[in-house]
């Protein structure tokens, strides 16, 4: 914090913090709260992360590796003395070396291949599909083979949507790892032929028919991941061509290791979507069906030549 102004706060009281308050000089009124027991845990351990940040970030790039890794082993045995809490496990290793893949074994003896994210699975990000920056239909394509499943929120569903993610989709499916997905008739802009590819490809896929306000305009993507280290991607784009390619898109990555309850959120509620009533199992023939009949008595929306690309 480098100025002190009129403003909201959420700013641990450190020593430096005090100095710079005492200089007020009663020109700004002063308002604090305690530290209550349910949240100190989350509110010390946010300070202690950026405190410690800072501190490894200033030593010498030579040893940076080397003390940081003594700094954090430090720390957790202090902690164990202070609460007597099982934490050794938790001690870096001294070689200061950080696991990122468990490979399964090919048949010749080699180690699997398996691509990783274009965003390293601890970032959160946003993607907005800005010049000179990748598409996030290119970093969609580059979650689907590390997860273990994949479930998908998605208003409007479009074969040229599909297309650029349809062989990796296909890939996952055969593997043997579930993909599932949600979509509406909402502006009759979901083509059925889009649903029918995704079906035999081995996705399962349910359809609100819900034409009324409350209707369902979500677009996210949630990639599973057993190590603990799952993703989720929630923003504007649907899966167009426009979208995921050339619109003016903004779209966050969110990190499950960095981001847990806001993907713990998104898991629980696209399961309350799926096991709820609203969502039904893709049939074209009803599908059709409905979509004509909204299209002959004018319920749907126009849709100008961008959104139905």
């Amino acid at each position: 914090m480098s100025t002190i102004s009129r403003g909201l706060y959420q700013s641990l009281i450190t020593e430096s913090l005090q100095v710079r308050l005492r200089e007020l000089d009663g020109r700004l009124h002063k308002k604090y709260t305690d530290l209550h027991h349910s949240e100190v845990a989350d509110r010390l351990a946010a300070h202690l992360s950026r405190v410690v940040e800072r501190a490894i970030d200033s030593i010498e790039e030579d040893e940076r590796v080397q003390k940081g890794v003594e700094l954090a082993r430090e720390l957790i045995e202090r902690a164990v003395v202070a609460t007597a809490a099982d934490l050794l496990p938790e001690l870096p290793a001294t070689s200061g070396q950080y696991l990122t893949a468990l490979l399964e074994f090919l048949p010749d003896g080699s180690p699997e291949a398996l691509k990783e994210p274009l965003i390293p699975l601890l970032d959160t990000a946003l993607l907005t599909n800005a010049p000179g920056e990748p598409r996030v239909g290119h970093q969609i394509v580059a979650e689907i083979p590390s997860s273990d499943r994949v479930d998908v929120v998605m208003a409007f569903i479009r074969r040229s949507g599909i297309r650029p993610v349809l062989d990796d989709l296909r890939r996952h499916c055969e593997a043997g790892r579930s993909l599932r997905i949600l979509t509406t008739v909402y502006t009759g802009s979901t083509e059925a032929d889009a649903l029918v590819e995704l079906k035999n490809i081995g996705a399962e896929v349910r359809v609100s028919y819900d034409s009324s306000s409350t209707r369902l305009h979500a677009k996210a993507w949630l990639f599973h991941r057993q190590s603990g280290f799952s993703t989720a991607y929630i923003g504007s784009s649907n899966l167009t061509h426009s979208a995921q390619v050339s619109g003016l898109e903004w779209n966050v990555r969110v990190s499950g290791a960095r981001n847990a309850p806001v993907v713990d959120k998104v898991v629980a509620v696209f399961d309350s979507y799926w096991h709820s009533g609203d969502f039904v199992p893709f049939d074209k023939e009803q599908f059709n069906e409905f979509t004509r009949h909204n299209a002959d008595t004018g319920n749907f929306l126009k849709l100008s030549p961008i959104e139905l690309r």
